[in-house]
């Protein structure tokens, strides 16, 4: 019997255009080690990383987090840490096509929490076949920037807007975006003021201060943390302004600050922000996978981004925003994400943790 009338007998022939390439060789399944390696470089919120990996067999395990790297004033109801699993789980997913496969997440076992002190469970996950094609490369993760520093005025390509705009829609959301200057402008500014009424707020100030590593020192050895090469600041000036707050709230010191984080702003030219439902963890989850792939489109297309985190966080900003953007009046889903996005230089890499500090014992 011939190739080609074998596969039609078997039924092969029709299913094997569906499958990625190598699917059909399926030989054996990634290790949880080898996807590891791959998404310990996901974004996270104040790169803290928090998800942890219990190994339970070949194609099963467990997805953990670590308290210790919880947010109890900036993220109290850890929603968007809930956002980081769906994010580090996604990447998991895209480093496990190249073998054919991808992850499924179980429904979560217990919401995340601040009120504990040891590593707990989220949720469980499993390696299964994969019979689609995956369009964004592992490797992308390594490529994927934040850019916190000057942008070089071009607005974001339509054609990277689109994969976004897909993206977004596919797991149940709505990407809406702006090239309007003054509409543009005044996002910038509304960020940059809602950043420095937060730095008010002492609770908030004392728990960044414990995040920042102020030296590269001070980045290699925790590998955890907001390195201040990455936020386009000098270490000194960002440890000055958080732990003597009081120098530079007047006068001519704070002009000097408003003028230096100004500039990181430059030549923004587009803003992009995303309607997503937001009141279950599950919502959180799919958010995080959201984010994840828009990220590596964006990476994809030598594009960086810059979440407007505070822009979400602050309630008065939230309620300001929620009411002025375009925003789809059908749905009660929430404004879930706000950023500016474009072209810069390269930013600097933030360090991570290793995949055995990933993988518990």
């Amino acid at each position: 019997m011939n190739r080609r009338k074998f596969l039609l007998n078997t039924g092969l022939l029709g299913l094997s255009g569906l499958l990625p390439i190598g699917a059909m060789a399926r030989q054996k399944l990634p290790s949880w080690q080898e996807l590891v390696e791959w998404a310990r470089w996901a974004p996270s919120v104040h790169n803290l990383q928090p998800y942890r990996i219990k190994v339970i067999s070949e194609d099963k395990a467990l997805l953990c987090y670590d308290p210790k790297f919880l947010l109890p004033v900036g993220d109290p109801k850890s929603e968007f840490t809930t956002a980081v699993m769906g994010v580090f789980a996604e990447s998991l997913s895209i480093a496990a096509a190249t073998f054919g496969y991808k992850i499924e997440m179980s429904t979560i076992l217990q919401t995340i929490s601040t009120e504990y002190e040891e590593v707990q469970p989220f949720a469980q996950l499993q390696l299964v076949p994969s019979f689609s094609k995956e369009s964004l490369a592992p490797e992308l993760m390594l490529k994927r920037r934040t850019s916190r520093t000057d942008y070089n005025g071009e607005p974001l390509s339509m054609a990277t807007i689109k994969s976004c705009e897909e993206i977004v829609s596919n797991l149940g959301g709505t990407l809406f975006h702006t090239h309007d200057p003054e509409k543009v402008d005044m996002l910038v500014k509304i960020n940059q003021a809602t950043l420095f009424e937060d730095l008010s707020h002492g609770p908030m100030r004392e728990e960044l201060d414990r995040l920042f590593r102020y030296s590269k020192k001070e980045a290699e050895e925790f590998r955890t943390g907001l390195w201040t090469k990455c936020m386009g600041f000098p270490g000194k000036l960002v440890k000055s302004v958080f732990r003597h707050h009081e120098r530079w709230t007047k006068g001519a010191r704070k002009k000097m600050l408003s003028s230096y984080y100004g500039n990181t702003y430059k030549g923004t030219a587009s803003i992009m922000w995303i309607q997503h439902p937001w009141s279950k963890p599950e919502d959180q989850v799919n958010f995080g996978r959201i984010l994840c792939r828009i990220w590596l489109q964006l990476a994809k297309d030598d594009a960086y981004m810059h979440p407007f985190g505070s822009l979400i966080t602050n309630p008065t900003a939230f309620n300001s925003l929620s009411k002025s953007l375009t925003l789809d009046e059908n749905s009660d889903a929430p404004l879930a994400f706000i950023c500016r996005a474009g072209y810069s230089k390269e930013p600097p890499r933030s360090f991570r943790i290793n995949t055995t500090d990933i993988l518990l014992p």
